[in-house]
């Protein structure tokens, strides 16, 4: 599927510069996570012991660079869409669904972010550690759920309001598209 809009969709500069950091600090921890990974199989293959802390930061790497990742991927047009549906319909349908779409996905985000600021929080007043990465604080390694689905919620946010901007530069309708 072609992207028909610049890098950014249009979105502000300050939301296309955090989705830049968003996508630079996620590329780090796929290539952290890589770094461990590869690190620990020839750890293990050589006779080497390694720690449970090996098989948790690359899951918890996982974790962190997918919930950072949610948010750019919405303004840089990343994500799973249905062009081909959406190609097909006029312009201002083509908005409606658009928005449609995005509503229902920050409804669903805020519940989800509701939940994870729960969790967050009874890991605090619990004070759960997690002994195989040094007693790190839970509700830390736990943290990225709020911060990625608010940061994710954000950008959701922004997207609605550049599909209705004034001025907003249309989609390349198809070839076949007759506007009824």
């Amino acid at each position: 599927m072609e992207n028909h809009q610049p890098e950014g969709g249009g979105a502000p500069a300050f939301i296309r510069w955090l989705a830049r950091i968003e996508v630079g600090v996620a590329s780090v921890l796929m290539l952290a996570a890589l770094a461990i990974t590869i690190a620990t199989i020839v750890e293990r293959n050589t006779g080497a012991s390694t720690g449970e802390w090996s098989l948790k930061l690359p899951e918890l790497a996982l974790m962190w660079l997918t919930f950072l990742g949610m948010g750019a991927l919405v303004t840089e047009h990343g994500h799973v869409a249905a062009d081909m549906v959406l190609r097909r319909m006029p312009p201002r349908a083509q908005q409606v669904a658009e928005t449609i779409s995005a509503l229902v996905t920050v409804i669903v985000f805020g519940l989800i972010l509701w939940g994870a600021v729960l969790i967050v929080g009874q890991q605090m007043d619990i004070n759960a550690t997690d002994e195989d990465l040094w007693d790190v604080p839970e509700a830390l390694l736990l943290s990225i759920l709020p911060i990625g689905l608010a940061l994710t919620i954000l950008h959701l946010v922004v997207e609605i309001w550049t599909i209705w901007r004034p001025g907003r530069r249309e989609r390349p309708q198809d070839l076949e598209h007759t506007g009824t």
